[in-house]
């Protein structure tokens, strides 16, 4: 048996029980004969776009045991379940049970000690997304030209 780390997406009004995700998760794994090590929700976020109509949404991250040809039906099943948006499953062999409780602390707490509202932190001065500089993945783009360099272009001025 493998071990599995698996992050759940629930719709908000179904996850606002967390027994209900519980319930939810264990029938899921249940049919699969799986052995859950570590179930913990996550945290409550909006999310980048909407799935399956819904802009928030409660994640639960779960560690189990499984056969590796039991995983196609974990998540068969929970995109069949009308409570899950979501699933994500990852071998994950080599974490450890100390290692499981810190990644259930969510970004949020991690950072201020509280979850505030699962936004994210306005980015800094100068903080850019991946690959490289400015906004277009390092590609730089030509200045517009302005006015007066299309006039001293035109009078044979260099600019």
């Amino acid at each position: 048996m493998n071990q599995y780390e698996a992050m759940f997406l629930f719709d908000p009004t179904f996850g606002s029980s967390y027994e209900n995700c519980e319930t939810e998760i264990r029938r899921i794994l249940g049919r699969a004969e799986a052995e859950i090590v570590f179930c913990r929700r996550w945290d409550e976020r909006r999310l980048a776009f909407k799935i399956k109509g819904r802009k928030r949404g409660v994640y639960v991250l779960v560690y189990f045991k499984a056969d590796a040809s039991k995983i196609g039906g974990v998540e068969r099943d929970a995109q069949l379940s009308e409570n899950v948006l979501r699933v994500l499953v990852l071998r994950a062999d080599e974490i450890t049970p100390d290692m499981m409780e810190k990644a259930a602390v969510s970004r949020g707490e991690a950072e201020t000690g509280a979850v505030e509202g699962g936004e994210r932190p306005p980015r800094t001065e100068g903080e850019h997304r991946e690959g490289g500089e400015g906004h277009y993945g390092g590609k730089r783009r030509r200045p517009r030209r302005t006015e007066e360099a299309v006039a001293g272009a035109e009078s044979g001025v260099a600019e």
